[in-house]
């Protein structure tokens, strides 16, 4: 079990952990995907991409010994009410409360929000 922290009584927003050593988001609490969508430190690094420099990021490469990418990063776009996000698909391993999983294919990594109504950070 992990808390839920209420959002505005808007949204819920949980603890989650990725990679190893681990970096830790609080993210939006969804149990309709089976996807875990942290912004990704390139994403801060685009400019045009929607997201600010001081934003928590995620980093893989040279950072996390668990995390995996292919050679050829596939990346997806998913809409939302608030708009549309790019995302690389990648593995890792993820830590909700004191579960953990190697997450295959499962991590999503946000590179643009671009096109997302939405101001603040991405959670």
């Amino acid at each position: 079990c992990a808390p839920l922290h209420t959002q505005g009584g808007m949204y819920f927003t949980i603890k989650l952990c990725v990679g190893t050593p681990e970096q830790c988001f609080d993210a939006v609490a969804d149990t309709g995907s089976n996807a875990v969508i942290v912004p990704s430190c390139v994403c801060d690094e685009m400019q045009g991409s929607g997201c600010a420099k001081d934003d928590p990021c995620f980093r893989g490469t040279n950072t996390s010994s668990s995390f995996q990418s292919p050679p050829d990063t596939k990346t997806i776009f998913m809409t939302f009410g608030s708009g549309t996000i790019e995302a690389a698909i990648a593995t890792d391993v993820v830590k909700v409360g004191s579960v953990n999983t190697m997450m295959k294919d499962g991590v999503l990594l946000m590179v643009s929000r671009a096109a997302l109504q939405l101001h603040g950070e991405f959670q």
